[in-house]
């Protein structure tokens, strides 16, 4: 005759406390079929069967005893075992956990003998949570896939976007510009003077000047002589290019206080501001050194009117390479021309 006992724990229903032990310890309706795969590609033989935890055990999400954890089980709880992973002590024993389908060693765990009635019902309940967690996986891949599909189909929207903005950038280019209009105008100090001279001038770009005091700096730039000498080539289009800074650098204050105010006016006259940002320095006599130009340029990039634009000349040449005069301050030919095209492509020009 059968006795019947109680479960202390469990975490598979009210139904497990029908477990009984029968004299015997026979098990039965062991329940063994198809091979299946585990998460950690580890063969999983189905199984169905009930087992007391001796002590107290981690739950992995894997049939492996390294794998994430699902959570803890004291000792005593019973568990419903619906597969099985090798045997001894690298074996692991699937279990239902919740809602959830996770793994034990087996070696902490004691089988516990139940009759016909249970076994079918740790069976069904086993079923009901693998197919939950199968639809949740389901789930989870299907809106993975359509939220690659979305990111794909935005990056392929925004290619033609910008393969449009290209197609009618260049289909807009302008015919040459006439010799002398100023239509971009560079100021600045000796390096815009030097860039000039490397890249042949007015002569060679018509419709560009080059208003350059060699030396010069906020002192200069802030005098009705210099706003005259830059005003005069100003006309409705034009685009004016500030690049001073480098012999004064610690004047960002004046700077953008003259900078603001010319911007203002040349704006009002329909021209379009940038500021170039002080290239880099190699090394020099006069205490010019690169952490300060980074301060200036931050300064100004921070403060100027928002209406000016920023054309980071620091960075290009920084990253692409660079080569200064035996002073230090100045460029070869070389690196003032990749400085001008790089100027002319930003605003479109060239």
């Amino acid at each position: 005759m059968e006795k019947r006992v109680k479960i202390r724990k469990t975490v598979f229903g009210g139904a497990i406390a029908r477990i009984c032990c029968l004299a015997l310890c026979l098990c039965l309706g062991l329940s063994i079929s198809m091979t299946a795969q585990a998460a950690s590609g580890k063969k999983v033989t189905p199984v169905t069967m009930a087992a007391v935890v001796g002590e107290e055990k981690t739950v992995t999400q894997q049939a492996d005893k390294t794998s994430a954890a699902l959570g803890i089980l004291p000792a005593g709880t019973t568990v419903n075992v619906c597969g099985q992973t090798g045997s001894g002590k690298s074996g692991m024993y699937q279990i239902v956990y919740g809602n959830a389908i996770g793994y034990i060693t087996q070696t902490a765990c004691q089988p516990v003998c139940v009759d016909v009635a249970m076994t079918a019902a740790l069976a069904a309940q086993a079923e009901a949570v693998k197919q939950q967690v199968a639809q949740a996986q389901a789930a989870a891949a299907a809106l993975a896939a359509q939220q690659a599909a979305l990111a794909q189909q935005e990056a392929m929207q925004q290619a033609a976007v910008q393969q449009a903005a290209l197609a009618q950038a260049q289909a807009e280019q302008k015919a040459p510009i006439p010799a002398g209009s100023g239509n971009v105008i560079f100021v600045g100090d000796s390096r815009t003077g030097q860039m000039a001279n490397a890249v042949g001038g007015t002569a060679a770009w018509p419709g560009t000047a080059f208003v350059a005091c060699f030396g010069g700096g906020v002192d200069w730039l802030s005098t009705a002589q210099a706003k005259k000498d830059v005003d005069q080539y100003v006309t409705p289009g034009s685009v004016i290019i500030l690049n001073y800074g480098v012999n004064d650098l610690s004047r960002h204050n004046d700077y953008i206080t003259t900078i603001n105010r010319y911007a203002q006016d040349w704006i009002s006259k329909g021209a379009t501001v940038y500021f170039a940002s002080v290239g880099p320095v190699g090394e020099n006599e006069y205490g010019k050194r690169n952490w300060a130009v980074e301060y200036f340029n931050n300064q100004l990039n921070n403060r100027l009117d928002a209406r000016i634009g920023r054309l980071n000349l620091y960075v290009f040449l920084t990253g692409s390479g660079y080569t200064t005069q035996a002073d230090g301050l100045h460029y070869d030919g070389a690196t003032y021309a990749a400085m001008f095209r790089f100027l002319m492509q930003s605003i479109g020009r060239i």
